[in-house]
């Protein structure tokens, strides 16, 4: 599809200089220019064409200007993704510290920055570490609120701290949530002993698949009972 609007660019701009040579060559015009008292004349088509060729030189020597850091910057993303990869390689093999230091180096130089945050920030929550976690986590652009909220919300889950999971959970710039931050919301809402509000989002969790359907369905068996529980303790 790409060869083919390329190709397609290059018919019209070419049928457009046809049509453009041919109104300038009908009549070619006339053009002086005066600098310094020394008169220069020439046709509008030649002053249209140097114009152009100019153009393309200029052209020409910013690249080859800018070819020595646009090559850098093509090494360092290179070197970036490799990181990412190896970082998130060594993440899943259980090599903790590796993995956070590897991932830290990607978010830094800016290669999916927000991902390898939070990838390194699960690394240090995996080695214990949870003020490297949160400095992470912390570190993340705020346009990836909803990335920080998921993340702030495991986190709180994991310590046990499920109003806290909450209160990261509905921030109102992560909203709406996806699926993984909705089921976290819901787990958050159990464990604070509001069950009857996350079975309450069970419709909504079915519906965005969030979780697989016999899970689903033993959470609204165990959140159901739940909530039973918790009226008539209020009771």
């Amino acid at each position: 599809m790409n060869l083919f609007r390329s190709l397609l660019s290059w018919i019209v701009l070419a049928l457009l200089g046809a049509l453009a040579a041919q109104f300038l060559l009908s009549d070619p015009g006339y053009v002086l220019v005066r600098f310094r008292g020394t008169d220069y004349t020439t046709t509008v088509a030649a002053m249209v064409i140097g114009i152009l060729v100019a153009l393309l030189l200029l052209g020409l020597l910013w690249k080859l200007v800018t070819l020595p850091f646009r090559a850098w910057r093509d090494r360092s993303d290179r070197n970036a993704r490799a990181r990412l990869g190896e970082g998130l390689d060594a993440l899943h093999g259980g090599h903790y510290a590796r993995a956070e230091q590897l991932l830290g180096r990607a978010a830094d130089e800016g290669h999916d920055a927000a991902f390898a945050r939070v990838a390194a920030a699960r690394a240090a929550n995996a080695r214990g570490d949870v003020a490297a976690a949160r400095a992470y986590i912390d570190a993340l652009d705020p346009k990836h609120a909803t990335a920080r909220a998921i993340a702030l919300g495991e986190q709180a889950l994991a310590d046990e701290r499920p109003t806290d999971a909450l209160v990261a959970l509905d921030a109102p710039a992560a909203q709406p949530l996806p699926p993984r931050g909705l089921a976290l919301r819901a787990e958050a809402l159990a464990a604070s002993g509001k069950s009857a509000e996350a079975y309450g989002l069970l419709g909504a969790m079915r519906q965005q698949h969030a979780l697989p359907d016999a899970q689903l369905d033993a959470l609204q068996e165990r959140w159901a009972a739940a909530a039973l529980r918790e009226a008539a303790d209020a009771n």
